[in-house]
């Protein structure tokens, strides 16, 4: 891939503490593609959102500020990527046309979420279709698509390719509040669809998963388009 918008998990980057080796090989895998000439990437909130959402949920604090502590806590997260990154500038852009504006003369651009209502999947297309660029990674916990979450037991199917349709009428099944663990949101498979962006969700916590995919064409995880 010459040009590609990476949605980052945020429980990739830091589950019960930050993943520092997984920044650091993840960040050494991408730097080193020959072939990758633009790379946005746009980080989740993950444990660290659902930490102090959760409690806040449970005293009645509605969506809308819960969702304002989320984009905090990805652009927490962000920032552990960016600091690590060359040709990459050190900011994080809180709106598409920030990001955009960081991107114009870098080879990288690192951001968290923009406004609540937005999730972390949805700005990454929102930043996919604004730059043009039609691959999209969905870097998540598991290895694919399912019919339901495979770690909640048996009887799962994991689907290797999907279409939007297909896609948006599992995302709508499981869909939930602010924090909630969904392999997408509905919205952004919407953009993905009006805008002809392949997504490719794979286990995004293996840097090898991203040379895989994105240098050497492996068909790796789940397919949507």
């Amino acid at each position: 891939m010459e040009k590609v918008v990476i949605s980052l998990g945020g429980s990739v980057v830091s589950s019960n503490a930050v993943n520092i080796d997984f920044i650091k090989a993840f960040v050494k895998a991408i730097e080193g593609m020959p072939s990758l000439s633009k790379c946005g990437i746009v980080v989740g909130g993950g444990s660290l959102a659902r930490g102090y959402i959760e409690p806040l949920r449970s005293e009645g604090i509605n969506n809308y500020f819960l969702d304002r502590i989320g984009i905090k806590a990805t652009r927490l997260n962000a920032e552990l990527i960016v600091n690590l990154l060359k040709d990459v500038e050190n900011v994080i852009p809180e709106s598409i046309d920030e990001a955009l504006s960081a991107w114009k003369n870098r080879k990288f651009v690192v951001m968290g979420g923009t406004i609540p209502g937005h999730t972390t999947d949805t700005v990454a297309m929102l930043l996919a279709e604004a730059s043009g660029i039609g691959e999209f990674i969905n870097g998540t916990s598991v290895d694919g698509v399912y019919s339901k979450d495979p770690r909640a037991g048996g009887g799962s199917k994991k689907f290797e390719n999907l279409t939007y349709s297909e896609a948006l009428s599992l995302s709508i099944e499981s869909y939930k509040n602010a924090g909630s663990n969904v392999f997408m949101d509905p919205v952004s498979l919407l953009i993905a669809r009006r805008a002809n962006i392949n997504i490719h969700v794979i286990k995004g916590d293996l840097p090898e998963n991203y040379i895989n995919i994105m240098e050497m064409n492996k068909k790796i995880g789940t397919l949507i388009s």
